[in-house]
């Protein structure tokens, strides 16, 4: 195991059925039935006492041993060690807990630290101490970290670069790779700096070591599931060197950019071998992107990636699972910080087989980072790239029809659901950036979306595609809602039959209508809410008269009985009356409930002061909907506004704090609106004309309420 560190790792984490794996979990439930009181008595209570006198007679123990020359001596101080760091978040939080209370800690992580590295890990100890035990003692000192003053940090390091040698024993090169991750942040920047070209050295060669004999040990086992084993154990350290990497050129951007060579060939490498591992892969590409971030990295990390980049995005067929999705992942990463010049070189070499592989594949995985890659290709060439040509020298045919032939794709009918959600963040994008260029093209963009949604049968698929109308309709509102009247309901889409009490659209505005007032709740993200929250309060203060004639499914009918009480539906009764039936309501009428929804929620998050979880606030929604459930009106019914995975953060923060991490998003002018305050100036803009009060009537009393307290 010395000298395998991914069998080394693989044992300390993986194999919970050694005795040690079991006395540490004996030791977690001993500080949890003993240590819940320890801050309530003095110094810590009886459980640290008991932890630090075991700790003092175990390391005395060994010392006497060592100096009785007993060869074994180091096995005690070794599994003492390990004690104290499988007990590592209770002695440091205890000891935090005192500290705040103006107390020490009977077991203090600084004052074990301090023996550890005057003992363990002292400068001049490495031919005294064995590999394991000083291994031991890297290995404890990164758990301890979050106790550690800043102090000890380079003495740690100083240890730790001493141990990235590829000849080291496995414990000490898996010690100095946790012990740099929990370090180097803890280092005063002026006392890192001397460790960081070092860091950079070791940790490029190591990778390198790590790889070339991972490679070599799947050459020499049998085919298999000796193979299989093989392949997995030799992620183990790859994983924690790749870890440390990143941590390491996050620290400094100076010496990021004078080192990045010493780790972008070796990063590269493993990315492309290991792309069948996601998490192997994600750690890779983490490093680069990290790199690239730094501008003084771009233009080298993009002469050596992107050349590989483009030899695989140009054969995707001969490729590896995998490895053109993450390729498009990795590109798309890279291009984000890139200059003009780097984007361009980028655009020259990949654009076309982006393209070509978006009109062609079926693979939803493939077809996602496709969007997200062109989507990252126009962000950093925008209109200027039009120019380019697509072969980057302005030849090869023109860029917008390339976009408008991947967009058309991601619409077309034949793929599935899942896959066509992705074309709405790209031609919102394209809408925002190229917004001149396409405008003659918006008919034929319009009636590609339309068609879209007349088919679509996944919610989340129409809700993505409502933020495309969303984006019109702040362009020109009036103009979109021409467009529409006259455009027919495409052929082919899903039959509305009228059975269930509201008559089939006659128009692409009816079906646009209908289907954003019901799918308004199934848009998730809070740009996005956000987007079509305000679009929506646009389209009601337009006064289009477009708008006066539409009518959109309301409430749904409740039979009653004799008795006059609502009379169970059952299946059976289902099948000999139908569906179910709905009423009829004026699209103005709904599209202000959507509204006064989304005031109503943002100002129960208000009186919620941020507090409280999505059990909470799911319980204070019931209650109020069961208050007035009895007070009339027209509303539409069912579902929170918000989509349901974004519900807790969006409530706890309120609808204009939750913030999705999408660069396109936060340069886009719709994100520094303020949602309220916009519904509250085009409410007030219809109120102005006599037009709000009649629609307003049609609300039951709890939405009501919501929107006079907004106008207030």
């Amino acid at each position: 195991m010395q000298d395998d560190p991914n069998a080394y790792v693989a044992d300390e984490d993986d194999d919970m059925t050694t005795v040690r794996a079991t006395c540490g979990m004996l030791l977690h439930e001993m500080s949890g039935a003993f240590g819940g009181e320890e801050v309530e008595k003095a110094n810590g209570g009886s459980f640290s006492a008991a932890l630090a006198a075991a700790v003092k007679r175990r390391m005395d123990e060994a010392e006497a041993a060592r100096v009785a020359g007993d060869s074994t001596w180091w096995k005690l101080r070794e599994a003492t060690l390990l004690a104290v760091g499988t007990l590592d978040d209770f002695i440091v939080e205890t000891e935090r807990a005192l500290s705040a209370c103006g107390r020490h800690a009977t077991f203090s992580a600084p004052g074990f630290l301090g023996l550890v590295l005057d003992r363990d890990l002292a400068p001049g100890s490495e031919n005294s101490i064995p590999p394991f035990l000083r291994g031991r003692a890297l290995w404890v000192a990164a758990r301890l970290a979050p106790g550690a003053p800043p102090a000890a940090a380079t003495a740690v390091l100083g240890a730790a670069l001493q141990s990235l040698d590829p000849r080291a024993p496995a414990p000490l090169r898996v010690g100095a790779c946790r012990a740099l991750a929990q370090y180097v942040p803890l280092a005063p920047k002026d006392g890192l700096a001397p460790f960081l070209g070092p860091a950079y050295q070791g940790l490029g060669t190591l990778l390198e070591s790590e790889f070339n004999a991972g490679d070599a040990s799947k050459a020499a086992t049998s085919a298999g599931a000796a193979a299989s084993l093989a392949n997995d154990g030799d992620c183990e350290t790859l994983h924690l060197v790749l870890e440390a990497m990143l941590v390491v050129v996050k620290s400094d951007a100076d010496a990021a950019a004078a080192w990045s060579g010493a780790l972008a060939p070796a990063t590269l490498r493993v990315w492309a071998a290991k792309v069948a591992d996601p998490l192997l892969a994600a750690d890779a590409r983490d490093v680069l992107e990290a790199l690239a971030a730094v501008p003084a990295c771009v233009p080298s990390l993009h002469q050596l990636a992107v050349p590989t980049l483009s030899g695989v995005l140009a054969s995707p067929d001969g490729q590896g699972p995998m490895l053109v999705e993450s390729t498009l992942d990795l590109l798309a990463g890279l291009l984000k910080p890139a200059g003009v010049a780097e984007a361009r070189a980028a655009h020259a070499a990949c654009f076309r087989h982006v393209v070509a592989l978006v009109v062609s594949s079926d693979d939803v995985g493939i077809l996602q980072s496709c969007a997200e890659c062109l989507r990252a290709f126009l962000r950093s060439g925008g209109v200027d790239s039009l120019a380019w040509g697509v072969d980057g020298v302005g030849g090869g045919g023109e860029v917008l029809r390339s976009y408008l032939d991947a967009v058309a794709r991601l619409l077309s009918p034949s793929l599935e659901d899942g896959a066509c959600v992705f074309a709405a963040p790209l031609l919102g994008q394209m809408l925002r950036r190229l917004r001149g260029e396409i405008a003659p093209l918006l008919p034929e963009i319009v009636s590609a979306v339309v068609t879209r949604v007349a088919c679509a049968k996944q919610p989340n698929l129409v809700a993505s595609l409502m933020s495309i109308f969303a984006r019109l309709v702040h362009t020109d509102c009036d103009a979109l809602l021409g467009l529409l009247a006259q455009m027919p309901v495409p052929p082919g889409g899903t039959a509305e039959s009228g059975e269930d009490g509201v008559a089939p659209s006659r128009n692409a505005l009816e079906l646009v209508l209908r289907a954003w007032c019901g799918y308004q709740p199934d848009v998730s993200g809070a740009f996005d809410i956000k987007l079509t929250t305000s679009a929506l309060a646009t389209l009601l203060a337009s006064g289009n008269p477009a708008l006066d004639g539409v009518g959109v499914k309301g409430e749904l009918v409740i039979e009653t009985g004799e008795t006059g009480q609502a009379a169970i539906r059952t299946r059976a009764k289902a099948r000999a009356t139908g569906p179910d039936r709905y009423t009829t309501v004026s699209a103005t009428a709904k599209v202000l409930e959507l509204l006064a929804d989304a005031v109503l929620e943002a100002q129960e998050a208000a009186l919620a002061g941020g507090g409280g979880g999505e059990e909470d606030e799911w319980e204070s929604d019931g209650d109020g909907d069961s208050d007035d459930d009895d007070e009339g009106g027209g509303g539409g019914g069912g579902g929170s506004f918000f989509g349901g995975d974004l519900f807790d953060r969006i409530l706890s923060k309120g609808i204009d704090d939750a913030i999705d991490d999408d660069e396109d998003e936060a340069e886009d002018p719709i994100f520094g609106i303020d949602t309220q305050g916009f519904i509250k100036e085009r409410l007030g803009t219809m109120h102005a004309r006599g037009a709000l009060a009649g629609v307003a009537q049609g609300l039951n009393a709890r939405r009501q309420r919501a929107l006079m307290a907004l106008m207030q």
